[in-house]
């Protein structure tokens, strides 16, 4: 499991610890408030992190988050998938539809703090279906 083993990039790894807070708190609601400070803690850490390590263009601040968010959709479709009676359910198609939207925005986020270029802008609306 990425996050886990030797080698592991330092994100991936406190990535992989967000998603484990993400499910205690989920768990163990009593525990919330410690958690969410914890939390705090570790996307502080990316953040810190990302200054440090990567001379970013811009945007810095909005990694830890990033992160964050990414590993609370992941938990959140996790679970979803584990209750639902069958995967082919709407409601763990859209679980995973905005997991992999985040991933999409963390990509474009990525090259935004490493190269400087913002995203370029995404088609709004109903797609349209390619002709030959």
């Amino acid at each position: 499991m990425t996050g886990h083993n030797p080698g592991d990039h330092l994100i991936t790894r406190w990535a992989q610890a967000l998603a484990h807070l993400h499910r205690t708190r989920r768990v163990i609601p009593e525990r919330a408030a410690e958690v969410d400070r914890r939390r705090d803690d570790v996307v502080t850490l990316i953040d810190n992190w990302v200054s440090t390590h990567i001379q970013p263009r811009r945007g810095t601040e909005r990694i830890g988050p990033a992160v964050d968010a990414l590993a609370a959709a992941y938990v959140d479709a996790e679970l979803t998938l584990a209750a639902a009676e069958h995967a082919s359910e709407p409601v763990v198609h859209e679980a995973w539809i905005h997991v992999s939207a985040l991933a999409v925005d963390w990509a474009d986020l990525i090259t935004e703090v490493v190269d400087g270029q913002p995203p370029a802008p995404r088609p709004t609306g109903p797609a349209t279906p390619i002709r030959p």
